[in-house]
C-alpha cells in the first residue's frame, strides 16, 4: 500500500483508485498508449486544481453554491522562502495570503477538490481568459446528473452562461463562468436523473482542459508523466457548437482526453485548436494569476520523480521546497513542473525530513 505523506492525507484527497464508486465518468478504453521503456515517475492521481480570486468570500460562497460544501483551512497565510520560490515568487522573502481553503464536494465521483486562494502579496488583478479556447489551463468540467435543473437554479442566482445548454439529454453542455470571470463547463451525463435531496446535481469534476499549441508534442510529454490512456476528441464543430464555446463559427482542434491507468478517474483533455487559434501564451510565472493557474499531481516518491524527469531536460521553477507546514521542517514537498507550453503542474509527494534552510541575506536585510 502506498503511504502518503501527512499533508496529503490532511488535505483528505483521494489520491488511490476509489473502490465501489458508480460508473460515471466513465473509463477510457479507447486506446493504451505504449511509450518508449522509461523509469516510471510514480504519478497516481490529481489533488486539487488552483485558482486565485480577488474576493474569497464572494467566490467561497459561489462555490458553495455549486456544491463545494466541504472544505480544508488552518494553512498558514505566509511561508517560506523556499515556497514563495517554488511559486515563482524569486524576488520576495515569502508571499502573504489574505484567505485560503481547499473546498471540494461531498461523496463525489472523484476527485473534486479546488485550492481557492486569495493572494494579499503579491496580487495580480488581471483578468482571467478571456475564451475557453486560450492557451493553458482555460476550464474545468463539472458533471451534473441533471443539467437542466441546475441551470435553472443557477439564473436564478443571477448567473449568466455563454449560451444555451447544447446537445441532447444525457449528453448536453453549457459554460458559465466563477465570479472572477473562471470557466467552467458544465456536463450532463446520461440518462439525467436528479437526487430530490440535492439542491445542485453536480457530482464530479471529470477533467481539466489544457489549451496547447502542439498536440502531438503535449501527448508525448503527457504520456511521459504516466497518462498513457486516451481517447481522441472530435475534430470538427457545426456553429451551433461553436457557439457554446462562444465562438461565432464552426471549429476545427486535435486532441485526446488522457487519463492513467488504473488511477483516481481524473482526465485531462488535451486541445489544440487550429481554427480559430489564439497564440497569446498562458499565464506566465509567478503563480498567482485569477484563474485555474496550476494543477496538483500526486507522486509516490517525490525525489526520485524529480531527479528522473531532470535527466531527461525537464524544466522547473525551483527546487523542492518543502510543504505546507510554514516551518520548512515538512515531509511533503512540492515543486513546479513546466509543460511544453508552460503549464504549471505541481507535483506533490513524501520528501526526507531535513533542517529548515535558511533564508537568503537579503531578506534578512528587508
Amino acid at each position: 500500500m502506498i503511504r502518503l505523506a501527512p499533508a496529503l492525507r490532511l488535505l483528505a484527497i483521494p489520491v488511490l483508485v476509489l473502490a465501489g464508486a458508480c460508473a460515471e465518468p466513465e473509463a477510457l478504453s479507447a486506446r493504451q498508449d505504449h511509450p518508449t521503456q522509461t523509469a516510471d515517475i510514480g504519478l497516481i492521481g490529481r489533488i486539487h486544481f488552483n485558482t486565485q480570486t480577488g474576493d474569497f468570500a464572494r467566490s467561497r460562497a459561489f462555490y458553495r453554491m455549486l456544491g463545494f460544501t466541504a472544505g480544508v483551512g488552518g494553512f498558514p497565510k505566509t511561508n517560506t522562502h523556499e515556497m514563495a520560490r517554488s511559486l515563482g515568487m524569486y524576488d520576495l522573502c515569502t508571499y502573504e495570503i489574505q484567505e485560503i481553503e481547499v473546498i471540494s464536494i461531498p461523496a463525489s465521483w472523484g476527485p473534486t477538490s479546488i485550492d481557492l486562494i486569495q493572494f494579499a502579496e503579491p496580487f495580480n488583478p488581471a483578468p482571467p481568459y478571456e475564451s475557453p479556447t486560450h492557451l493553458g489551463m482555460a476550464y474545468a468540467a463539472l458533471l451534473t446528473t441533471d443539467l437542466d435543473a441546475d441551470v435553472t437554479r443557477m439564473r436564478e442566482q443571477g448567473m449568466e452562461f455563454l449560451s444555451e445548454p447544447y446537445g441532447v439529454p444525457g449528453n448536453r453542455f453549457v459554460f458559465f463562468t466563477d465570479p472572477d470571470g473562471v470557466f467552467f463547463k458544465l456536463e450532463e451525463t446520461a440518462p439525467p436523473h436528479a437526487d430530490p435531496d440535492r439542491e445542485m446535481q453536480i457530482r464530479a469534476m471529470p477533467y481539466v482542459a489544457l489549451n496547447v499549441s502542439d498536440f502531438e508534442r503535449s501527448l508525448a510529454f503527457y504520456r511521459r508523466l504516466g497518462y498513457t490512456e486516451s481517447r481522441p476528441l472530435p475534430s470538427t464543430g457545426a456553429l451551433e457548437e461553436a457557439r457554446a464555446y462562444g465562438l461565432d463559427a464552426p471549429f476545427q482542434r486535435r486532441g485526446a482526453e488522457i487519463a492513467i491507468p488504473g488511477g483516481d478517474r481524473h482526465r485531462l483533455q488535451l486541445v489544440q485548436w487550429l481554427d480559430p487559434y489564439d497564440d497569446e501564451p498562458p499565464y506566465p510565472p509567478p503563480i498567482n494569476h485569477i484563474g485555474i493557474d496550476r494543477i496538483a499531481l500526486a507522486v509516490t516518491d517525490l525525489h526520485l520523480a524529480v531527479s528522473t524527469l531532470r535527466e531527461e531536460g525537464a524544466e522547473f521553477l525551483s527546487e523542492i521546497a518543502p510543504c505546507c507546514s510554514g516551518t520548512g521542517a515538512d515531509e511533503t514537498g512540492i515543486i513546479n513542473l513546466l509543460d511544453p507550453d508552460g503549464i504549471f503542474l505541481e507535483l506533490v509527494g513524501p520528501i526526507a525530513r531535513r533542517e529548515p534552510v535558511a533564508p537568503p541575506a537579503w531578506c534578512e536585510a528587508d
